[in-house]
């Protein structure tokens, strides 16, 4: 339902501090978002136990150029950024081959952001640390 109401945007940022009820609801039927060209995420979409929620919206952005994830961490100011990009590799791709810049800003390197690094590299996506 919320999810499908703006899956025609072209440039998203969900910031969520509300309880998981989304992720039940709106992932089941996650719609595709033929136009997202930019995506921000906060820690939100990223604490689901097998990061489902971030799996679900980056499998359904097709055109998606740029991606940021701003873990644990407000503001302008973070102590860690890290840049990466999607690599082609022979066959489909899971993701968009369009994806050229992917950031994440946190405060520190610990196990969560880990995970979601590794869920980012079984898609082909490269970092370094700045």
């Amino acid at each position: 339902v919320l999810l499908g109401g703006i899956s025609s945007a072209k440039h998203l940022e969900l910031i969520s501090e509300l309880g998981k009820f989304i992720f039940t609801r709106d992932l089941k039927c996650c719609p595709t978002f033929s136009k997202l060209k930019t995506l921000l995420l906060n820690e939100y979409w990223c604490e689901a136990p097998d990061l489902d929620p971030l799996a679900c919206i980056l499998q359904n952005s097709p055109v998606l150029e740029k991606l940021t994830l701003q873990l644990f961490s407000k503001g302008p100011d973070h102590k860690v950024e890290m840049k990466g990009s999607y690599t082609p590799m022979e066959g489909p791709s899971a993701i968009s081959e369009h994806l050229n810049m992917v950031e994440v800003k946190c405060n520190v390197v610990d196990e969560k952001i880990l995970k979601v690094l590794k869920l980012l590299s079984a898609f082909n996506i490269q970092f370094g640390f700045l």
